[in-house]
């Protein structure tokens, strides 16, 4: 018998087929045709317009990094890649593995204890910065009181009718005490209580061992003479001296002042209330309108007093206790523009703006020529009269 010729078109079975033909059953042979199919057609190529921006797929023209020519550029490190893998989602419904489950429950209770004893240790040693703080402030208590703030040195100023000697005596502080066991206010009243001619003194502490005293001594502000006794007062509102005249050169006299004691070293206090604080007001406005050679102020009536200026030479009615200011203006003006140097007059000031001047003659009340008892006694000498005729 002759043999058939095998097809070669035919398709070999799997199991018969020799291993060149299942090689090539998976890698047929590249033809021209075969090729022409495989190989994808390409797309042609856009031309892109003129100006316009270049298409680099999905990043974005500042992704690139700036270059030379018409390239785009490489894209930077740090933005990331659109198209970058996801990592696979857990699978929810995943077998159960007991073994892990109890490794892993094994390894945390090893842990436990551990973090528990952390914590202990932590809350320890806030324990030890407390107590350590403790014994820092009592270590610090105990050397300001002991050794720390000791005083050394004492400096005086402003102090020219007292030695800085006697203001240390006064002031009763002795070297070697404990400056945060000095009170500043209280030695400075001892200063004041200790020295006449002292108005006032301030005490300050300089750390760690020097105490400054600044003085302010007491200066003749005006006389007050009040039942035959002459006295001097500070500015401060102090008698700091008593005098035989009630006048001095350069120093006015105040009247009516009611005080309530004269005494060396006591401050001035009137027994009316009203007339307390009078007289530095009055002060202050004759400072404040630069009224000169005022001599005298008479405040026996509180509501109308009364300033005498140069010698008495000028007498000026206040009226009530308003328009201070404006008043002595126009008394000043008067003064220079309208009156003699020798002339005496009385200003009425009542009205500021209607001041009225007068000679001081006309200010003086007339004597009687004949006394009251007379005039009491004329009808008994008309009755005598009378009975005589009939």
């Amino acid at each position: 018998m002759e043999k058939k010729p095998v097809q070669q078109n035919r398709r070999p079975s799997a199991n018969n087929a020799p291993r060149s033909q299942h090689a090539q059953q998976r890698k047929p042979q590249r033809t021209p045709q075969n090729a022409q199919q495989r190989t994808p057609q390409r797309k042609p190529q856009q031309t892109q317009q003129r100006g316009a921006k270049k298409n680099t797929g999905n990043y974005k023209q500042s992704d690139f990094v700036k270059s030379k020519g018409n390239l785009p550029g490489k894209p930077l490190k740090n933005k990331k890649r659109p198209f970058a893998k996801k990592k696979p989602a857990p699978q929810r419904n995943a077998p159960y593995n007991q073994k892990a489950d109890r490794e892993l429950s094994r390894v945390m209770a090893e842990k436990a204890p551990a973090s528990k004893k952390r914590k202990n240790r932590g809350k320890n040693y806030i324990l030890y910065y407390i107590l350590a703080a403790v014994v820092l402030v009592v270590v610090l208590i105990v050397l300001a009181n002991t050794v720390l703030f000791r005083l050394s040195d004492i400096e005086v100023s402003g102090t020219v009718r007292y030695l800085p000697e006697n203001i240390i005596r006064g002031s009763q502080l002795k070297t070697g005490e404990n400056l945060l066991y000095i009170d500043e206010k209280k030695t400075a009243q001892n200063i004041v209580d200790k020295c006449l001619f002292v108005d006032e003194a301030e005490v300050r502490k300089s750390f760690p061992t020097k105490v400054i005293i600044t003085i302010k001594e007491a200066e003749e502000c005006f006389i007050l003479s009040e039942n035959g006794i002459n006295a001097t007062v500070s500015r401060g509102g102090r008698i700091i001296e008593h005098t035989d005249n009630a006048e001095k050169d350069g120093i006015l006299t105040l009247k009516g002042y009611e005080p309530e004691s004269l005494e060396l070293g006591a401050w001035l206090k009137s027994k009316n209330e009203t007339k307390t604080d009078f007289p530095w007001e009055m002060l202050e406005i004759i400072d404040k309108t630069k009224l000169e050679n005022v001599t005298e102020i008479d405040m026996t009536d509180r509501y109308s007093p009364k300033v005498y200026v140069d010698g008495g030479r000028i007498l000026l009615n206040l009226g009530s206790a308003t328009e201070l200011e404006s008043k002595f203006n126009v008394a000043k003006y008067l003064i220079e523009e309208q009156i003699g140097a020798e002339e005496k007059v009385v200003i009425s000031l009542s009205n500021p703006e209607k001041p009225g001047v007068r000679p001081i003659n006309d200010d003086i009340p007339s004597v009687p020529e004949q006394p009251t008892e007379p005039e009491d006694s004329a009808p008994d000498e008309a009755q005598s009269s009378n009975s005589s005729q009939s």
